[in-house]
């Protein structure tokens, strides 16, 4: 039974269909390659990972996706973006948000500016860090509302993590392949978003990110409700002997997060276990947390991926923010 779960998993809902992985122009034999090796791990925290159960969302000029723990909260916004309904072109077609990435920046900002307003959101209140895969988590207060919305320069440096108590500030990250996670403490009301690559991963940004609201915010771990969402599944995130070092490293034991391939020096790393590992053992509950188990490199016509695109690639935003608190 443990073998069927794990194969409705990567076959519905990593990569959905052979027709997808070839859409990727991943080679067949290597992706059932990591398919089997995915098969026959026998992770508990593979088994205790919630199934893909993003809503998409048609909205006036673009479509987005939202986890479905999130959405019991009505008092906060999240979205993951996609491709559709921008302005830009070629691999940046069409939503690409990012400033950093060789895009023109007045169609960046018209994107922007369209996503915003299919959400309800003013611009204005978007703010970003200028990532560096690393493991630093910005607290933002209200001063910090807005930074990086209209330009680079102005995001928050050095920083991969965004968090905030702080109500009418949309905290957001910018993805192709990396991991963007939404954190969101109800009893607090305590918000983060954060992108994790495998630096990032290594470096434990979802475990910094906890420890943070923690100390800062007074938040219990078994309170915080998380969402990983798009980003570069185990059926097509091959790395190299330095991530495995790297990973071996961090994580000691990496059994199940990196799996070696028929290919001498390579391996598979699972960066959707080891963040849901990360959380789990930084105390957020399993079934608080959810994992999209949706791969961008096998859905790029959907998601921006760098790797689908050959290194030169969009990126799409995953957002959260805290509604004001209306008096009564």
């Amino acid at each position: 039974m443990a073998w069927l779960a794990a194969k409705r998993d990567v076959d519905v809902n990593s990569c959905h269909n052979v027709g997808a992985i070839t859409h990727s122009k991943v080679s067949k034999r290597m992706m059932f390659a990591c398919i089997f090796i995915y098969l026959i791990s026998s992770s508990t925290v593979s088994q205790a990972i919630i199934p893909a159960s993003m809503i998409p969302v048609e909205l006036n000029d673009t479509t987005v996706f939202t986890f479905e723990n999130l959405s019991r909260f009505p008092e906060i916004t999240h979205f993951v973006s996609t491709r559709k309904g921008g302005v830009s072109e070629k691999n940046f077609s069409s939503l690409n948000t990012g400033f950093h990435v060789g895009d023109d920046n007045f169609r960046v900002s018209q994107n922007r500016r369209i996503l915003a307003d299919s959400l309800g959101i003013a611009l204005e209140k978007f703010t970003f860090a200028n990532q560096c895969h690393s493991a630093n988590v910005a607290l933002v207060d209200g001063a910090g509302k807005g930074r990086g919305a209209f330009d680079k320069t102005d995001a928050f440096p050095n920083t991969d993590g965004l968090m905030t108590s702080v109500s009418e500030i949309c905290l957001g990250v910018q993805v192709a392949d990396c991991v963007p996670i939404l954190l969101y403490d109800p009893k607090n009301r305590v918000i983060a978003a954060l992108h994790a690559g495998w630096k990032g991963t290594i470096r434990k940004i979802a475990s910094e990110a906890v420890s943070k609201m923690l100390r800062h915010y007074g938040s219990r771990a078994e309170n915080i409700y998380a969402g990983l969402g798009p980003s570069n599944g185990p059926c097509c995130y091959e790395v190299g002997e330095d991530v495995s070092r790297e990973a071996v490293k961090s994580f000691g034991s990496v059994k199940d997060i990196v799996i070696p391939v028929r290919e001498k020096g390579k391996y598979i790393f699972d960066q959707w276990k080891a963040n849901f590992m990360l959380l789990t053992d930084a105390g957020v509950k399993p079934d608080h947390i959810e994992v999209s188990k949706i791969c961008t490199q096998c859905r790029s016509e959907q998601f921006f991926s760098n790797r689908a695109l050959g290194g030169v690639s969009g990126r799409f935003m995953a957002g959260i923010m805290l509604k004001k608190v209306r008096q009564h």
